[in-house]
């Protein structure tokens, strides 16, 4: 796509319209910034870098002229403004459609409700390490526009739905999907809108590309019909996929890949996210010692499920990336000893409910946190007993006063974060040094 001289309008000015801006910018395009916040150092950043721009508001006046929009994924393509301005004609895409425009690399797409950012890394780790030219980005952290001009064999792009809203002809060379559960229903009308969003990944798919598919995920196994790419079916239970588990071994067409002591990570759920992984290193055609060296020597992600201390044989865990009910629930699937569950925050339109069992075969103790405690209390048999906290520091130490030696103490809230912090990861990093701070003060026996 050629940039020069074109007009391109970018609705929301996060770290994703920054990126886009500055891209158009230095290709010589002419960049117009529609944001609804509005600030004196915002203004003062627009002008400096010589953007027209108008704050406070969107106007389809100021946005008439633009030969594109790019839309930041923060804001819900399906809002009245963007409806109104495609009513009019304009051409609008997401950041990642847009950049792909610009990548003749073969691209590797993972997506789901959960493991989205474990399964990225752990792809571009394994890649790295076997010498393999790659580029990570995407909804982890850095825009993909950014590194359009990387010289790598494979992008490794984590894709949210929000990402995938504006897909007009954005094609992975490999796609993944993890898992679909409820999530984001403050932002979708329902569940079936949101999976929607996420099946847009396949859209552009043929048969020579791949789909890497959790066919455990009813969602999954009842539209595979909907998917034209060659599938790549995983299982955890079920020996007659491609990829499955047995006698704790990991199997790829029989062929046995690595045993479940090879896999660093905490939680059942990582054993399901190793299996997508497997498939995507067996597409591109690494040797099993790559895959078995890259897996074993893959750190993980903070904040999810992360041992982030001991305190006399009491075990914190820091999962707070559990954003919604089907993280929880895996994370607490994952445990065997008695937990200690700290669970709340900002709720997304979760059923609670569906906690209920889960709660009741392995919570020992139940700590409610956030603005979601009144939803949650409304949906908890009566039999579950919790106790409610108004800080985090109240949570840790009343889940440490409540526990025994051989208990573990959880952070997974089940909720986002906006209701007492700036995201997931100050609210871990919060939780990790009140652990640190309790440990201090009480010394490790």
């Amino acid at each position: 796509m050629e940039l020069k001289n074109k007009i391109i309008g970018i609705i929301g000015y996060s770290r994703t319209g920054r990126a886009v801006a500055e891209f158009v910018r230095k290709r010589g395009g002419k960049v117009k910034v529609s944001e609804l916040s509005a600030s004196r150092e915002l203004e003062e950043e627009l002008i400096e870098k010589g953007y027209e721009y108008e704050l406070g508001k969107n106007s389809l006046e100021f946005l008439k002229e633009c030969d594109l929009i790019v839309i930041s994924p923060g804001v819900p393509s399906k809002s009245p403004f963007v409806s109104e301005l495609e009513e009019k004609g304009k051409d609008i895409i997401s950041e990642i459609e847009f950049a792909s425009y610009f990548i003749n690399s073969k691209i590797i797409g993972i997506t789901g409700s959960n493991g989205k950012s474990t399964v990225t890394s752990m792809i571009y780790h394994i890649l790295k390490e076997a010498g393999v030219k790659a580029t990570i980005g995407g909804n982890i952290g850095i825009p993909l526009i950014k590194f359009t001009e990387e010289d790598s064999e494979y992008f490794v792009v984590e894709l949210s739905s929000f990402q995938l809203e504006k897909i007009k002809k954005f094609k992975p060379f490999i796609s993944v999907l993890l898992n679909i559960t409820p999530d984001h229903l403050d932002r979708y009308s329902n569940f079936k809108d949101y999976a929607i969003a996420k099946f847009n990944m396949f859209k552009n798919q043929q048969k020579t590309d791949f789909a890497v598919l959790n066919i455990e995920d009813e969602y999954i196994k009842n539209n595979l019909d909907n998917i034209k790419a060659t599938k790549v079916l995983y299982s955890i239970e079920k020996e007659d996929t491609d990829i499955y588990t047995k006698n704790n071994k990991i199997f790829y067409k029989k062929e046995e890949i690595l045993d479940f002591s090879d896999i660093p990570l905490l939680g059942i759920h990582n054993i399901e996210n190793t299996l997508a992984v497997v498939g995507v290193m067996k597409i591109i055609g690494l040797r099993n010692s790559e895959i078995k060296k890259g897996i074993k020597t893959f750190k993980g992600l903070e904040h999810r499920t992360e041992l982030c201390g001991e305190i006399n044989g009491v075990k914190f865990i820091n999962d707070s990336k559990a954003t919604n009910i089907d993280a929880t629930y895996k994370a607490l699937k994952s445990f065997s000893s008695p937990v200690i569950l700290i669970l709340g925050g900002k709720d997304k339109g979760g059923d609670f409910t569906l906690l209920n069992d889960i709660i009741k075969s392995k919570v020992k103790k139940l700590i409610l946190i956030g603005a979601a405690r009144e939803k949650i209390k409304g949906q908890l048999n009566r039999d579950i007993e919790f106790i409610e906290v108004n800080t985090m520091e109240e949570a840790v130490r009343n889940s440490y006063a409540l526990a025994e030696k051989g208990d573990i103490v959880l952070l997974s809230p089940a909720c986002a974060s906006f209701d007492m912090y700036k995201n997931f990861e100050e609210r871990g990093k919060d939780f990790k040094d009140l652990v640190k701070k309790l440990n201090k003060e009480i010394g490790n026996g």
